[in-house]
């Protein structure tokens, strides 16, 4: 007999605070995020009708050009001799510049509208679903009840109330003046559960170094980064802190038993290749099984019947893969992208690995050898790539057989080198002498 199925939204909450049933894009999180962050949202249909649509597509209500033309003329957005064909030949201009998400175009029948902009400032912020299973929320909350989550939050703040994005500027006759309130903590409660301060102080104390970690990123890019780059790095920055989260909740007494293998070399029949795709593969597995022991520690006690069904019906397997797999992939953490290669490892990109630099590395602080760095990296995110002098060793322990540090380990930190070189984080002065930076000055 098949079982009824229940909400398992509680059961996630008791998780690990959040949704994991799903792909969690970083505009979806940055969304989230930023409505927690202001506790608002702007309305943009008007913003959503002129730019969401498809040449050859059969459009419906207000994205009609017909309709548009009418609803913009007759609240006299645009002059009384603009024609028809002239606002599709704007529509065709504008949209290339607003629409980052086909999906927000009814092509399959009605539905809300719901476009993400958040890259733009907070008076393009809009939101009417939650998309990201409340992660920029739960991120937002954590980060709140710390003095060094504080700081990361007035940076964010502030950059987002203060930038007026040209994009903001051309779409501003569009735009309402003033916000809606947004009551995302409601929301949460009612479909996850109480997220109450004492569990909240306890996660903030757990990820204590990764937090710092993004207070000193958000100092470096305030001084070192163009201002359109700024909240890129950010959210980068935060989705590392959240994948560096997952361990740290799921096993908090195992999880320096799990590192995150970086391959740098480039060579996909490398041992360091495999190794690494096991490095992803085990961690997602772990991450999974994590869910059995929060039922033995009695965190599931009030939505038992939702265990009770992923172990009946899902064979004791939450919904997790997709969303561990989007963040690593959106935020540059894993590769290869591509949806038909299933093999996953561990590969920072370029943007990437300049956050995790700028996380570490105070730009204050000048020059540090390449081991040091190495020795930050591993602390605060946990990240390996076969340069400090106990990486053979602790790899060896954990279980990463077939890795020589003269063929495999000093080759792939060689490749980092490199790597951190060509985008002006590293000098090497000598061939025993790699100093590393966050300002590109010392490259000159």
């Amino acid at each position: 007999m098949i079982q009824k199925k229940p909400s398992i939204a509680p059961l996630y909450g008791a998780a690990f605070g959040f949704n994991t049933d799903r792909r969690v894009k970083p505009v979806h999180f940055a969304t989230g995020f930023f409505v927690s962050l202001f506790g608002s949202q702007f309305r943009t249909e008007l913003l959503n009708n002129l730019v969401a649509f498809a040449d050859g597509k059969e459009l419906s209500g207000n994205y009609r050009l017909d309709e548009l033309h009418e609803a913009l003329r007759t609240s006299g957005k645009i002059g009384a001799a603009v024609t028809k064909p002239e606002l599709h030949t704007i529509r065709k201009h504008l949209r290339c510049l607003a629409n980052n998400d086909e999906a927000v175009f009814p092509v399959y029948g009605e539905k809300e509208f719901g476009c993400d902009y958040t890259t733009a400032s907070n008076s393009v912020l809009t939101r009417t679903r939650d998309n990201d299973g409340f992660v920029g929320y739960f991120v937002h909350a954590i980060l709140e009840v710390s003095s060094e989550g504080k700081k990361v939050l007035d940076f964010a703040r502030s950059w987002m109330s203060q930038h007026q994005a040209p994009l903001r500027q051309i779409y501003s006759p569009l735009l309402v003046s003033e916000p809606d309130d947004d009551d995302i903590a409601a929301r949460y409660s009612d479909k996850l559960g109480e997220l109450d301060v004492k569990r909240r102080k306890r996660i903030a104390k757990a990820m204590s170094d990764q937090t710092k970690a993004l207070n000193t990123l958000c100092a470096n890019a305030e001084v070192l980064v163009a201002s359109e780059t700024k909240l890129r790095f950010l959210i980068i920055g935060l989705c590392l802190w959240l994948f560096r989260y997952l361990p740290s909740e799921g096993f908090p007494d195992l999880q320096q038993n799990f590192v995150l293998l970086a391959d740098a070399t480039g060579e996909s029949r490398a041992r360091m290749r495999e190794q690494s795709r096991w490095s992803y593969s085990r961690l997602r597995e772990a991450l999974v099984g994590s869910f059995s022991n929060f039922s033995k520690m009695g965190r599931f006690e009030e939505c038992e019947d939702a265990w009770e069904y992923v172990v009946n019906e899902l064979q004791g397997r939450p919904k997790f893969e997709e969303f561990y797999g989007t963040i690593a992939l959106r935020c540059g953490l894993a590769q290869p992208r591509a949806s038909r290669i299933p093999a996953k490892h561990f590969e920072p990109q370029p943007d990437t690995l300049r956050v995790l630099v700028l996380s570490v590395l105070p730009v204050e602080e000048g020059l540090i050898p390449i081991t040091e760095l190495l020795e930050r990296l591993f602390n605060v995110w946990s990240i390996v790539y076969g340069g400090r002098p106990t990486d053979a060793e602790l790899l060896g322990k954990l279980g990463y057989s077939g890795l020589d540090q003269d063929r495999d380990l000093t080759p792939n930190t060689e490749a980092l080198i490199n790597f951190l070189n060509d985008l002006g984080l590293a000098t090497r002065f000598s061939d025993g002498l790699v100093m590393c930076h966050s300002s590109p000055q010392f490259t000159r």
